[in-house]
Parts: C-alpha cells; structure tokens; sequence
C-alpha cells in the first residue's frame, strides 16, 4: 500500500472510532424528564412505610424511610426506550423501566408511575403522587401483558 492509501484508511477509521464513541454518549443522560419528576408514593392499606420513588431532574431516591438510596450527578443515568418507558438507576447496570400513565384507582383515574424491574417483564408496580390515596394490593400491580 502505498503512503496515502494508509493514511485514507487511517483516517476513516478514526472517524468511524470516534462516531461510535459519541453515538453511545448521546443516548445516556442524567436528566430525568419532567412528566416523572414528582414524589412517587405506594401508599398501600394498612402499610405504615410504603415504598416511594423521589425523581428530581438530576436525582433519584427510592425504597422506604427504613432503607432507601440515593443516586444523583454522574451516578445516575436515564435512558429513553421505546413506548414511553425510561430505564432510571445506576450507570452501567440493567436499571428498572419507568412509565407514566393514567390508571383507575379507588374509583378515580390518576396520574401513576409504572415500574418494572426488568425491560422484559410482564408486571409492574404502580406508584401515585402523594400518600393521601390508599391502594389495595391488587392496584399496586399491574399486568402489561
């Protein structure tokens, strides 16, 4: 080969490098989108510590007042995947999925917060805004089918 060919294919190969390095880094953000940002709550009946899911524009907390953790900055990542869902958690892992949607609750539709744990599961946990509204069991899940 002579010396232009190797610098033609030289170059090429860098841009291709460096294409694929910032494709991946556009996908992954740290900025969780408006419609999720609220205090998620799974205010079950007679359940004195339910589960919440806190989701500020670059922080996340969820769990209960017993144990729960905190991820923000470059800790945290939030990925669009298709049909609305989110994939919010840790960089690097295989984070739950979360969904905002409208769901008949105690007799009243509501804003809720969908969350599965796995991007191929069939279920999901159903969070509200607040704790004022209590759910039965059979609310906070719901199959996707």
């Amino acid at each position: 080969m002579n010396k232009i060919t190797k610098t033609i294919v030289l170059v090429l190969t860098t841009a291709l490098a460096f294409c694929m390095v910032t494709g991946y880094a556009a996908e992954a953000s740290s900025t969780v989108p408006k419609s999720l940002r609220h205090e998620w709550y799974q205010p079950l009946k007679n359940v004195k510590d339910p589960m919440f899911i806190k989701l500020k524009s670059h922080a996340m907390d969820s769990g209960s007042k017993a144990f729960h953790h905190k991820i923000s900055g470059k800790d945290l990542q939030v990925i669009k995947k298709s049909k609305g869902w989110y994939q919010i958690g840790y960089t690097g892992n295989n984070n739950p999925t979360y969904k905002v949607t409208k769901r008949k609750i105690s007799g009243k539709k509501r804003t809720v917060l969908l969350k599965k744990n796995s991007s191929h599961s069939h279920y999901a946990d159903v969070f509200l805004i607040g704790k004022k509204t209590k759910m039965s069991l059979g609310e906070s899940s719901v199959y996707l089918g």
